[in-house]
């Protein structure tokens, strides 16, 4: 990614909207459906600024991995120790026991997305668990997704079959962030009509005024709800929970 969206995510991962909706969503997700004991070890790849890893490790032993020093150094100003420099295919998996791999949001950096998964499914012992999100549809590529450096977008489908071809077993798959579906295909629709000529390229997040911030954070949040009892059939997001066999 570029380096803005490190210094804009470690600023607003504890204040926006969609952070604080997805990433409570995804803990109780994990809470309710990954079978590991508390203090297990959880290995967070592609931790970022380690908003979420903070969250996680209230409850068990997490190791942050990424391959930005930026993003690291930010996790280190959230009190995270356990952190890693390097690429998963290079993470020293025989020094720890790793009972689970969480990877949100990082699939679609990644060219090669099948060897990356693979990569998840060698790391982890018989048993372990994975936790994926991913953008949904392609349709809705937009400059968001260049400046985060994007391959791709998926349908549930195939982020589905991508992991199921790799070894694991699909526990639960579901769109989420579908309450603000229609807001957020309203807004890629306006943007590629109207684009932004004041370079929009050099904003990694639309800041929204506190009132609005606060309104989209309790309607993403009441998603939660909902989740893993149902399975939405559409959203802005996708969100995989698998087991290695």
């Amino acid at each position: 990614m570029k380096e803005i969206v490190y210094h804009s995510n470690y600023i607003l991962e504890n204040t926006y909207w969609w952070f604080l909706g997805r990433n409570k969503i995804i803990l109780d997700i994990f809470e309710k459906l990954v079978k590991i004991d508390s203090k297990s070890q959880v290995l967070d790849v592609g931790c970022g600024t380690c908003g979420f890893a903070k969250m996680l490790s209230q409850k068990y032993d997490v190791i942050g991995l990424d391959t930005s020093a930026i993003a690291l150094d930010y996790c280190k100003k959230r009190g995270m120790q356990k952190l890693h420099l390097s690429f998963l295919k290079d993470f020293p998996k025989d020094n720890y026991d790793i009972n689970a791999v969480t990877m949100l949001d990082v699939i679609e950096h990644i060219e090669d997305d099948k060897a990356v998964v693979n990569d998840v499914y060698n790391t982890l012992p018989n048993g372990g668990w994975f936790v994926a999100t991913v953008p949904a549809y392609s349709f809705l590529w937009s400059v968001h997704d260049e400046i985060h450096k994007h391959y791709r977008r998926y349908n549930k489908k195939q982020i589905v079959n991508l992991i199921k071809n790799a070894g694991f077993e699909i526990i639960f798959s579901s769109y989420f962030n579908t309450f603000l579906f229609l807001p957020g295909f309203a807004k890629r629709l306006i943007d590629k009509v109207f684009p932004n000529k004041k370079g929009e390229a050099e904003v990694a997040v639309e800041v929204f005024p506190g009132p609005v911030n606060s309104i989209f954070t309790k309607i993403f949040r009441a998603e939660g709800r909902y989740l893993p009892k149902w399975q939405f059939p559409f959203g802005l997001s996708i969100i995989v929970v698998a087991k290695k066999i």
